[in-house]
């Protein structure tokens, strides 16, 4: 090739037009999911938006649904077949407090597109059955110590979320939640040691 042919296709490749590599920050977030890893997979936030929901969120907000929801409807039979003060005024407290606690979990399942469950699961609606055929004392002392254990679970089941879930406003919701519902947890505990101090007293009646 001669010297003159060799510069003017030298020329012919600097007029074609360039091509830039994107920024990373371009990039378009939902095809940011490194090594094709499970969109489900718990505490994986890269590659999905903030809205966006993984299997903890979808099931974290199923139980809180049926158990908030129990909740109301222990609290409400509380008032009702109970004997202790210190348990009526808990079942109002459960009330008030998961009521409001349901409003906001409904509100949630419906911008994440989760269908929450209509009826409680098996274990939910069985304790429902026994409380409902007791009263007096030994309601009392049954629900309360279901209350403790219930709580406890809810417990779990928030700080569960909180670690794993997705979706951001689900987990500022679980992360809300928690200390009502340790501050439940402590109130059944005292309510519960307060039936037991009063046991002996009742059985004398």
């Amino acid at each position: 090739m001669s010297i003159k042919h060799f510069l003017l296709a030298l020329g012919a490749v600097a007029l074609l037009p360039r091509v830039e590599a994107a920024e990373p920050s371009a990039a378009r977030p939902e095809y940011g999911n490194p090594a094709f890893a499970n969109p489900d997979t718990p505490g994986l936030m890269a590659g999905k938006p903030a809205d966006a929901s993984n299997t903890v969120d979808v099931i974290f907000l199923k139980q809180m649904a049926i158990g908030g929801r129990i909740e109301v409807e222990l609290g409400t039979l509380a008032g009702q077949r109970g004997d202790a003060p210190a348990v009526d005024e808990f079942g109002k407290h459960m009330v008030e407090d998961h009521g409001a606690a349901n409003s906001k979990v409904t509100s949630l399942a419906r911008a994440a597109g989760v269908e929450l469950p209509k009826e409680p699961d098996a274990e939910h609606e069985a304790a429902r059955r026994e409380l409902a055929a007791l009263d007096g004392s030994a309601f009392d002392l049954r629900y309360i110590d279901g209350q403790i254990k219930d709580h406890q679970k809810a417990v779990q089941l928030l700080t569960h979320e909180i670690a794993s879930g997705q979706n951001t406003k689900v987990r500022d919701f679980a992360a809300q939640t928690l200390p009502t519902v340790m501050h439940h947890l402590e109130m059944a505990r005292a309510v519960h040691d307060q039936l037991l101090s009063a046991a002996p007293a009742v059985a004398r009646r």
